[in-house]
């Protein structure tokens, strides 16, 4: 009978080989080139027809994307976002090619996220309220945590109400932030909302040859725009509710040191 010491160092070669195979990367899929060859086509298409079928191929790319070789995966994110500058400017409800590209791309986390951000930058649709919000709302979804600043700095201090909102509810994808970044999350939303508040309940002058100051009114506009979007973002990051900034407010002044439910801490 062979003494079972001598299988020893061949059962420790079998495993560790399994445990090889186990963690090797999934190959590299040979139809991808040519897949996105034809991705390309779609969206150079001069006529804009077969924007649908462009969409419809990035949607099957990505089914499945967790079990993609990662060279593979960084592959689609810079044709995905190739996507945003090639071809004719699609505008009106051609736009849906762009929307529907940032939705994919967020599925790649922190491999989409830039190539979203960079088509943010995109002056081509600097005043398109609409697309840049979606945009927005796509970056968030790839909670990726290096563009968090971003999203606050536009929540913050953006002049346009709408990216306001978005930036804020795009926040409330960030529950896996460490703690102390999503406290500074929390106390920066609800400091910018004091700061509209105040402003916003301003009284009107008494006297009616004085200057009409538009600042109050404004305030209130970017309040009805973001305060519904805030507030539930806090919810998702502080694991509390509260239906208003007075009750944020004394909230957060109650408890400086909060700690939301299954948070890590700092």
């Amino acid at each position: 009978m062979t003494p079972l010491r001598a299988h020893v160092p061949l059962l420790a070669l079998v495993l560790a080989a399994a445990a090889v195979a186990q963690d090797a990367a999934p190959p590299v899929d040979p139809a991808l080139p040519e897949q996105l060859k034809q991705l390309r086509a779609f969206v150079i298409d001069t006529k804009m027809l077969s924007d649908m079928q462009a969409v419809g191929l990035m949607q099957k790319l990505t089914q499945n994307l967790e079990t993609r070789n990662p060279k593979d995966k960084e592959r689609l994110a810079k044709a995905f976002g190739d996507v945003f500058r090639a071809g004719k400017l699609r505008t009106g409800p051609k736009e849906v090619l762009y929307r529907e590209t940032a939705d994919e791309l967020a599925k790649f986390g922190e491999l989409g996220a830039p190539e979203i951000q960079k088509a943010l930058a995109d002056t081509r649709w600097k005043d398109n309220r609409p697309l840049l919000s979606h945009m927005i709302l796509a970056l968030g979804r790839t909670k990726d945590a290096k563009h968090v600043d971003w999203l606050l700095d536009t929540t913050t201090r953006s002049p346009i109400d709408e990216l306001r909102a978005a930036a804020g509810e795009a926040l409330g994808n960030f529950t896996g932030l460490d703690l102390r970044p999503r406290r500074d999350v929390v106390k920066a939303i609800v400091r910018e909302w004091g700061s509209l508040h105040s402003r916003a309940t301003t009284p009107d002058p008494t006297d009616p040859s004085a200057p009409i100051d538009p600042d109050p009114r404004n305030a209130r506009e970017t309040l009805r725009a973001v305060e519904g979007k805030w507030s539930s973002t806090l919810t998702k990051l502080t694991g509390v509710s509260h239906s208003g900034f007075a009750e944020w407010q004394r909230w957060l002044n109650k408890n400086p040191g909060w700690t939301p439910p299954s948070a890590k801490k700092p």
